[in-house]
């Protein structure tokens, strides 16, 4: 079951509310809590159920859109999938064939994400392979990452930003379909993006 509600880090909450000029009264009267509790949130003083955090991260998410446009507008739809059943090698293929540093690992019978595999663990594993010509043979799921956090393609340019923070990429879905990729090399195209939302609201 893909997740669509994956949020960012908690932490985040003051630096975005902040970054948009709310108060805290005015986020805890959005999100239906009381101020103090967000102030605690904030703190760090209260492990907050995951209900109210996705209220307050969906409120910062809809403030923002306007602003920075959404993650549909700067990702790339021509996902590129390698299957966890394939070689190690042929995920290096594709990988140089398609000029990506990365690549989404799928179930071999359907498209969902089960992992990643990246030039930085191909590189890192054959400077500690004693035997790097074995390692190209191993199945890619012998070698695989976590997988890519996946998220709604309507969220805020800034919320996958935050996500790549901790991330090399970010899946994106529509109705809970996988459908593109954004990597850190996307977000140059934030301001085309920003623009390309605003005339969408304008119109």
């Amino acid at each position: 079951m893909i997740n669509l509600l994956l949020l960012p880090p908690i932490q985040e909450i003051k630096k975005r509310r902040i970054a948009l000029g709310i108060s805290q009264k005015k986020l805890a009267n959005a999100v239906g809590a009381s101020q103090s509790l967000i102030a605690k949130i904030e703190s760090n003083r209260v492990n907050p159920s995951y209900d109210v955090v996705r209220k307050i991260f969906e409120y910062l998410d809809r403030v923002e859109q306007p602003r920075t446009g959404l993650a549909k507008d700067i990702e790339k739809r021509d996902l590129v999938w390698i299957k966890k059943g394939e070689k190690v090698r042929d995920a290096a293929e594709k990988m140089r064939q398609f000029g990506f540093s990365q690549l989404p690992v799928r179930d071999d019978r359907e498209e969902i994400c089960v992992g990643s595999i990246s030039e930085r663990q191909i590189v890192h594993a054959i400077l500690n392979e004693p035997d790097p010509k074995a390692f190209y043979e191993k199945q890619v799921a012998e070698v695989m990452g976590e997988q890519f956090p996946v998220v709604d393609e309507t969220i805020p340019v800034t919320a996958v930003a935050l996500l790549l923070q901790h991330s090399q990429a970010v899946l994106t879905a529509r109705k809970g379909r996988i459908v593109g990729i954004v990597t850190p090399s996307d977000l140059l195209a934030t301001n085309t993006g920003a623009k390309s939302a605003q005339r969408r609201s304008e119109n």
